[in-house]
């Protein structure tokens, strides 16, 4: 007959806890009989625990929170990076966002809208007061087009038309 698992499972750890027990710590001599070493250990554990004490108290704590640092966000959606925000612990709220362009109108829904670029810049400090501003475009190769800041050449004061 095969012994139930479930019953086994208990019995082998309660067997190998008994010999890790019974393994000893100390020294032994020839004759079986423990050395001195374990009582001097049991002396000095009283002291030690005393004087440990107080420090671990201290040591315990906790300390600030490091700063964040600022994820790239470059090349995504504006959605996606409020959710990369909520995956670091970072509050989306402290992302603000606006248009590229000058001549641009930044839509109420602007999640699909492409961030093109960031304020703190990637990998600087990012502390729990500051606002994230993203510069977000409609397509994403309209990030790299700009006449002085505005989207079409037209809408450039300076240009001569």
């Amino acid at each position: 007959m095969v012994p139930n698992p479930r019953r086994l499972a208990p019995s082998v750890l309660v067997g190998v806890l008994a010999l890790a027990g019974c393994s000893g710590g100390g020294t032994q001599t020839g004759d079986a009989t423990p050395a001195t070493a374990p009582a001097t250990v049991a002396t000095t554990t009283a002291p030690a625990t005393t004087t440990t004490t107080a420090p671990a108290t201290a040591s315990t704590a906790p300390a600030p929170p490091p700063d964040a640092v600022m994820p790239a966000l470059h090349s995504r959606t504006y959605e996606r990076a409020r959710t990369d925000f909520s995956r670091q612990d970072l509050s989306p709220a402290r992302l603000t966002a606006a248009a590229q362009h000058k001549d641009v109108t930044l839509p109420r829904d602007h999640d699909d809208w492409y961030i093109c670029d960031s304020s703190p810049r990637p990998g600087a400090p990012l502390p729990a007061t500051t606002t994230v501003t993203v510069r977000l475009a409609q397509d994403f190769s309209d990030c790299t087009t700009s006449f002085n800041g505005y989207l079409y050449e037209k809408n450039d004061p300076s240009s001569a038309s």
